[in-house]
C-alpha cells in the first residue's frame, strides 16, 4: 500500500455527474483519488483485481492501488493516456455535437433497446466506432460487482492525433459492493440488501441490462476466490465473494 502526500497544485477538477465531489489530483503519471463518501480505495482494489482473472486484455481495464492520500484512505492508478491522447466521456461528446445532455435524451425512449440504440447509432455516425462489445464487457462487470454510478461520464472513448478513437478502459468503480449506498442496512443479509441496488444508465436493472448485452468475458471464479480468501476481512470482500458464488451458479 501507498502512503503519499500531494499539494493543492496537483488538484484536478474532474466532470461527472456522482454525488459528492471526490478529491482527485494528478501527479507523474497518477490518478489519486480520496475516499469521500465510503471506502471507495477498497473497492476499486477488489474490482480491478477481480479483472485480472478475467480475460479481458490488461490495456481494457484501469488497475487501483489502495493506500492512502494526504494521510485520508483512498487509491491510485496510472493513466490510461499517452501524451498523444485525450479522453472523451459519452456525456461531453453528446453534449457538444447535439448540444443536449445525453443522460437527458436517453429518457426520451421507454424501452432498454431503444436507447441502446440510440447511444450506439449516436457513437457510429460521430466518431465511427460501435460500441457494443464495449458495452457488453462493462455491464458484464457491473452485474458483478453491482455497480451503481456507471453514468456516461464513466464510460467515454480515447481520441489519438491521427484522428482515430478506441473504447476507453473500464474505470471507476469505486460505488460498487454495496458501497456508498444510503440504504443499505448492515444488520441485513447481503442478498436482501443486493435488492436495494439501483444500476445505471440503461436501466434500474443490472441483470436487464446483462442480458440485453449478454456476457463481455470470461471469468476464473475459482482462482479469484483462492486470492481473495487470504486478503483483509471486510465487508465489501464478503461482498464480492457473495456475487462471485451467485454468478458462478
Amino acid at each position: 500500500m501507498f502512503n503519499v502526500k500531494i499539494p493543492e497544485d496537483f488538484l484536478v477538477d474532474t466532470e461527472g455527474t456522482s454525488d459528492g465531489t471526490q478529491l482527485k489530483f494528478f501527479k507523474d503519471g497518477y490518478w489519486y483519488k480520496e475516499d469521500n463518501e465510503g471506502c471507495e480505495g477498497e473497492v476499486e482494489y477488489l474490482v480491478s483485481r477481480l479483472l485480472t482473472f478475467s480475460t479481458l486484455q490488461p490495456e481494457e481495464y484501469v488497475v487501483y492501488e489502495q493506500g492512502k492520500v494526504n494521510g485520508k484512505s483512498g487509491c491510485r492508478s496510472k493513466t490510461f493516456l499517452s501524451p498523444e491522447q485525450s479522453f472523451v466521456t459519452l456525456e461531453r461528446l453528446h453534449g457538444n455535437v447535439v448540444g443536449v445532455p445525453l443522460y437527458e435524451k436517453i429518457k426520451e425512449f421507454k424501452s432498454i433497446n431503444a436507447k441502446v440504440n440510440y447511444v450506439i447509432d449516436f457513437c457510429e455516425r460521430t466518431v465511427g466506432l460501435d460500441l457494443t462489445d464495449y458495452f457488453r464487457k462493462v455491464f458484464t462487470l457491473d452485474y458483478i460487482v453491482l455497480n451503481e454510478d456507471r453514468h456516461f461520464h464513466n464510460l467515454g472513448i480515447i481520441m489519438n492525433t491521427d484522428g482515430s478513437y478506441r473504447a476507453a478502459p473500464i474505470f471507476d468503480n469505486g460505488k460498487s459492493l454495496l458501497n456508498c449506498n444510503p440504504s443499505i442496512n448492515r444488520n441485513f443479509s447481503i442478498e436482501e440488501n443486493v435488492k436495494r441496488v439501483v444500476a445505471r444508465p440503461f436501466s434500474g436493472s443490472h441483470k436487464v441490462m446483462y442480458e440485453h448485452f449478454g456476457k463481455g468475458f470470461e471469468l476464473d471464479i475459482e482462482k479469484a476466490l483462492k486470492w481473495f480468501k487470504p486478503e483483509p476481512d471486510s465487508f465489501y470482500k464478503d461482498v464480492l465473494i457473495f456475487r462471485l458464488n451467485e454468478y458462478q451458479k
